[in-house]
């Protein structure tokens, strides 16, 4: 991981917003990704600190995912390596439908939130790993595809 440096929570939301223009346009206006803004503020009152970060094709493949139903993620979540193994993922990634993603950050946190999401209350073994805030689809997809390298915004202290 390449520590590209911290980054103001306001910026991060105004890079959201433009790297989230062409998939906002497959919803209705209203909420607008209400879901993974809930999770930003969340992380934001937890941790006060952001920074920016290049993660390899390795440290993608250690991040934590929580929990997914569409894609068969257990309760407790498992790593996108695990979740690479697993019949619903290697399904999608073979229909091609991971191939659409533009480029844009990942949204992690070192450690789950506290007073958040069902998804984070139950994750379990997470310590060492970074923890999924946004772009579950995207990291399964990269990973899949082998993308070497993946800019992401990391909530918390890095060590």
């Amino acid at each position: 991981m390449r520590l590209l440096g911290p980054r103001s929570f306001s910026d991060l939301i105004k890079i959201f917003d433009e790297e989230n223009a062409f998939k906002d346009r497959w919803y209705l206006p209203d909420p607008k990704d209400a879901w993974p803004r809930d999770r930003f503020n969340e992380a934001n009152s937890q941790f006060d600190e952001w920074n920016e970060v290049e993660l390899s094709y390795a440290d993608l493949r250690e991040v934590k995912l929580h929990w997914n139903t569409g894609f068969e993620i257990p309760h407790e979540g498992m790593t996108v390596a695990e979740a690479l193994q697993l019949q619903a993922v290697r399904n999608w990634i073979e229909t091609g439908e991971s191939e659409i993603y533009a480029e844009s950050h990942i949204w992690l946190a070192t450690e789950p939130l506290k007073n958040s999401c069902i998804e984070h209350r139950l994750l379990k073994n997470y310590e060492g790993h970074l923890v999924t805030l946004d772009g579950i689809h995207r990291l399964l997809a990269w990973a899949g595809l082998g993308k070497k390298t993946t800019l992401a915004f990391i909530a918390g202290k890095i060590a």
